[in-house]
């Protein structure tokens, strides 16, 4: 485990692998990055690439400012520029769900240097207006710390261990707040999408509610993809990688 300070705040992160290019893993809101192991990523990930996972600011192990600012997924891209600076890495392969691949999203167009390819799960390039109906529902569940019961109504089909529950619970709900509450204000590419220049793909399946933006951006994309799952299965908080895996190598072999 090893710790960047960034915009003075600590994030925490975790090597695997010791071959091949870099590949960067981000989670989604909430889930910690030992998701990564415990779903079965790392142990085929790292046969391949070299692995950096990132505990998001706000959850898990790293530090939970109240502060809306440091949550922007601006501030967040900053985090990840300046652990790639601590592992001297030039580029990466990003793999994101939904958080990690607005992330992606952000980095792609303002720093397309950096990333070699993107990878999206449960997530799209668009402003999530569909997300903005439940906010103030999910904030004040967030905010009164009741924090059991938000995830038993918003997750309960992410299959979570109940190591992985105990382990949110006790976090800050106000950081949780905060997170949620960035992730959703974000604008998306827009337009900006046409021009993106970073090879993406695109994860989804025709039961989840993103499925027509999701399918719309790859078509948009001047280099994207999309595949569409035959269902979502969920472990410890991801997409099952029994879905994932092998498309996910055939498109990156040609870029590594």
């Amino acid at each position: 485990m090893s710790i960047v300070v960034s915009n003075k705040q600590k994030i925490h992160y975790e090597l695997a692998g010791d071959r091949g290019p870099w590949m960067l893993l981000h989670p989604p809101h909430l889930i910690a990055m030992n998701a990564w192991k415990e779903g079965g990523y790392v142990k085929q990930l790292e046969q391949d690439f070299r692995l950096v996972m990132i505990e998001p600011l706000g959850q898990g192990l790293s530090d939970a400012p109240e502060d809306a600012s440091h949550y922007t997924i601006s501030s967040r891209i900053r985090h990840i520029l300046d652990i790639l600076r601590e592992i001297q890495a030039d580029y990466t392969f990003f793999l994101g769900m939904g958080l990690g691949a607005q992330v992606g999203f952000q980095m792609a167009k303002e720093f397309p240097r950096r990333i070699r390819s993107l990878i999206s799960m449960a997530a799209q390039p668009y402003q999530e207006l569909e997300e903005t109906k439940y906010l103030k529902e999910k904030l004040e569940q967030l905010r009164s710390g009741n924090i059991a019961t938000y995830l038993q109504q918003w997750h309960s089909l992410d299959h979570l261990s109940d190591a992985q529950e105990k382990f949110i619970q006790q976090g800050n709900s106000e950081a949780y707040a905060l997170g949620l509450e960035g992730s959703i204000n974000w604008e998306g590419l827009g337009e900006d999408i046409k021009s993106l220049g970073t090879p993406t793909l695109l994860f989804t399946a025709k039961a989840e509610p993103r499925f027509l933006s999701v399918r719309d951006a790859g078509k948009h994309l001047r280099y994207g993809r999309y595949v569409i799952l035959p269902k979502i299965l969920q472990n410890h908080g991801l997409w099952s990688s029994e879905l994932i895996m092998k498309p996910l190598i055939e498109f990156t072999r040609r870029d590594r």
